[in-house]
């Protein structure tokens, strides 16, 4: 099937519904209990439509995947350009982050889509912005903002903590991350921040 379609404005408006749609089912119900028909019944679309813009569940799984990772490249460079310390960096990272639809997919890669072509660049991507998550803790430590050790190790654990709580508070809209926003920022500086020590 050639799916190299012409990518007028109208098509690609649709392609994104697609896109925010599968995030939300897939975030619901996982990858192997969704259903294309979930999705295309959520935007009243014919089944087949769905197949204009994506060979498979596998394919449209990965190009949520990389649409999440492209929000979060963007979210990077905006955070690279602020002058600030940077646990600051990493508090306004998360705030952002935290708000973006299907986030908690980044975690749940099922086994099928590993042979898929694009899957190579996912984890490219995954790699790049790991070295941008460690680095902040490095220089977090080198500016004085956040505690001494191993950066790899509090990007871990911070990651690892955020993404428990994205799944645990099932948030799908900034609305209801607003309501745990402040919980959020307090757990990050009682974990990371030298003034919070100082201070306690």
């Amino acid at each position: 099937m050639d799916l190299n379609i012409k990518n007028t404005p109208k098509r690609a408006r649709k392609k994104d519904l697609i896109l925010d749609s599968a995030a939300n089912i897939f975030s619901q119900y996982g990858y192997q209990n969704t259903k294309l028909e979930q999705i295309t019944n959520s935007l009243k679309l014919t089944d087949k439509s769905i197949y204009y813009y994506f060979t498979s569940k596998g394919d449209l799984f990965i190009e949520v995947i990389l649409r999440i990772q492209d929000h979060l490249e963007e979210l990077i460079t905006n955070v690279e350009s602020m002058e600030c310390d940077h646990l600051s960096k990493i508090k306004f990272y998360t705030n952002k982050a935290m708000s973006i639809n299907g986030l908690i997919l980044l975690l749940q890669f099922p086994k099928s889509i590993l042979d898929f072509a694009k899957y190579d660049q996912i984890k490219i991507n995954e790699t790049n912005q790991y070295v941008h998550w460690t680095n902040w803790f490095l220089a977090g430590q080198l500016d004085g903002s956040i505690i001494k050790g191993n950066p790899e190790e509090q990007r871990n654990f911070l990651f690892g903590s955020l993404f428990y709580l994205h799944h645990w508070s099932t948030i799908k809209d900034n609305d209801n991350y607003e309501q745990i926003q402040p919980f959020i920022e307090t757990m990050i500086d009682r974990m990371f921040s030298t003034k919070y020590i100082m201070s306690s």
